[in-house]
């Protein structure tokens, strides 16, 4: 599928299409940052990076385009201004779209701040430019958590769609109005994915448990976010997988007292299959190379190009965790077929 990219990053929304089984052929990636630039020039050279797209008047045509826009005007790390930020580049994104002869699928990301910034307005002004261009979309949250990371971090997801090109567009993924099942459990060959993108086969593991009707998923979109991290849903997700670390050996443990946090560090050992790295460097600050872990990234994805410290910290901040991006996308997927 012809993907293009805007506020690329690190590419975890691609990835994140990857591990739900979506053959991604890159086109075009868009990102200002320094640090991104820099990985995205070592990682995907061949791809050309759009830069700045507000600038711009057109984008090359492609089928889907996945853009976790910024959310420096909607987060409460920022002054929450919303629509009325200089950041504030939805716009742009819904002006290049109009423009576009393929009517891509929107695959977007944000955090839930933008379902309340502005009094709502600010994700009226999602709707509403949306709407203005001939498209739909569904839309909910979703948390690390519910996917088994040792961490929340809540998001926003979206899909938008054109209702008369949409049919087009799932045939191009190979879909129709059927589902593909879930993939199984622990398996390798899952959908045809790389074998070695970020430990897939155990992985599956958590896709499976995660795709039973009772656990969390993705929250409504007509009415306030879902609860998604409730203690009384959510364990229902884990206990299965913490009843497979209680049967055998966690995979490398590393000797490390996380306390509390013990049997979720484990969890996610078990579903990336690798060890946690050391949670400090040699100067006891946070270790780059244990947030990539925790984010769900393969060992070295960011470390190994942004070798500064702080300078990969930035990427990974920035990021989405692929795995919720891969539930996300699929519990969204299953609503648009639906509908």
């Amino acid at each position: 599928m012809r993907v293009g990219s805007l506020c690329t990053g690190i590419a975890g929304l691609e990835l994140g299409l990857r591990l739900a089984g979506i053959d991604v052929e890159p086109v075009f990636v868009s990102d200002i940052d320094s640090g991104a630039c820099k990985w995205l020039e070592a990682n995907m050279p061949d791809t050309p990076n759009l830069g700045d797209f507000t600038v711009l008047n057109e984008l090359p045509e492609v089928d889907l385009i996945t853009a976790g826009f910024p959310c420096q005007p909607l987060s409460t790390a920022g002054l929450r201004k919303g629509v009325e930020d200089e950041r504030w580049i939805f716009d742009d994104i819904a002006r290049l779209v109009s423009r576009m002869e393929s009517r891509p699928l929107l695959f977007l990301e944000n955090v839930p701040g933008l379902l309340t910034a502005n009094s709502g307005n600010a994700m009226g002004r999602v709707v509403h430019q949306l709407a203005a261009i001939g498209y739909h979309i569904t839309w909910g949250t979703l948390s690390a958590t519910a996917v088994g990371a040792p961490h929340r971090r809540l998001r926003w997801w979206g899909l938008a769609w054109q209702p008369e090109n949409v049919n087009q567009k799932w045939s191009i993924l190979g879909s129709s109005s059927e589902e593909r099942p879930p993939a199984p459990a622990g398996g390798t060959d899952s959908y045809d994915a790389p074998a070695d993108t970020v430990g897939w086969g155990l992985a599956n593991q958590c896709n499976a448990v995660a795709s039973e009707p009772e656990q969390p998923r993705i929250g409504s979109d007509r009415n306030a976010p879902a609860d998604t991290d409730s203690p009384s849903r959510e364990t229902r997700v884990h206990s299965r997988l913490d009843s497979q670390i209680s049967r055998s050996q966690p995979v490398g443990h590393s000797p490390h007292n996380y306390g509390r946090y013990a049997a979720a560090v484990q969890r996610w050992e078990l579903i990336l299959g690798r060890a946690a790295p050391n949670p400090v460097d040699e100067k006891h600050r946070l270790n780059p190379a244990f947030v990539e872990w925790m984010m769900g990234y393969p060992e070295g994805w960011v470390t190994d190009i942004l070798t500064r410290r702080a300078q990969s910290l930035h990427a990974l901040g920035n990021a989405v965790v692929p795995q919720c991006a891969a539930a996300a996308w699929t519990q969204l997927k299953q609503r648009v077929v639906a509908s």
